[in-house]
Order: C-alpha cells, then structure tokens, then sequence
C-alpha cells in the first residue's frame, strides 16, 4: 500500500480508478436497461445523459431502467423465447 499513497504513480492510479468508479456509477441505470433486455434502453440512456447529474433525474432513470426490463434474471431471455404450455402439452403425447 505504501506505493499507491507515497507515488505520483500511486496516485494517478487511484485517480483513474475512481473516475471508472464514478463513470460507471453515473451510467448505472443505462447499463441495467441493457442487461435487464429492456425496450427503453436509448431513453433510459438518454436521460441518464442530460439529467443524470441531478439526483432526480438519476433515480429516474435508475427506476424506469428496473421497471422496464423483461423482469427475470441477468441470465434469462426474454419473454417471448420462452417456451408456452401449449407447446409443452403438444410434445407430451397423450395421458392415460
């Protein structure tokens, strides 16, 4: 730890590091848009951009990205890959 506190390297380190930090931070709500497969996506980012920096603005953004998105999991598709119960009723043949 001595390096990163005691060098200008150290420090230019930690600089960049918490510009990354606070750029990824800004941008969360359109980066969760993205992942959450959501249809708003370039108007969550779009207000993210021009009304990002006011607190407001931010928790907009951050609440329309988590309420817009497809509703599962980072890892799910989306709604219409999903497999219907007819489809399933169909494959399964008949029942005794």
């Amino acid at each position: 730890m001595h390096w990163l506190t005691q060098t200008s390297t150290g420090f230019v380190f930690a600089l960049v590091a918490g510009i990354i930090l606070l750029v990824v931070l800004y941008l969360l709500p359109a980066i969760l848009a993205y992942s959450l497969g959501s249809a708003h996506t370039k108007g969550v980012l779009t207000l993210n951009l021009i009304l990002g920096w006011t607190i407001l603005g931010w928790l907009t953004a951050l609440i329309w990205a988590i309420l817009s998105g497809n509703g599962g999991s980072f890892d799910e598709p989306a709604g219409d890959d999903l497999p219907t119960r007819q489809q399933n009723t169909e494959t399964s043949g008949p029942t005794l």
